[in-house]
């Protein structure tokens, strides 16, 4: 996973959680209301720790695009 870098953003009303690579900058961008639906409908999960970092949203980020089909599997 050390190939992807991911990048979050979170105050009171927005939320942005992007996946990027070096041979792919932007692999996804998710803003406020995408984000929440994806964690509601199962396909971001969130990380287990209070205060998650860039670092620990990272597995979620790379599982999101796993199963968005934006990424193979094997890349992970």
């Amino acid at each position: 996973m050390t190939d992807f870098s991911c990048v979050t953003w979170f105050e009171r009303d927005r939320q942005y959680i992007s996946l990027g690579s070096a041979a792919q900058p932007t692999i996804f961008e998710l803003w406020d209301d995408d984000v929440t639906t994806a964690v509601e409908d199962g396909f971001l999960p969130t990380p287990r720790v209070p205060r998650p970092s860039d670092d620990d949203w990272l597995p979620c980020a790379v599982a999101y695009a796993e199963a968005m089909n934006l990424i193979p599997r094997s890349q992970s």
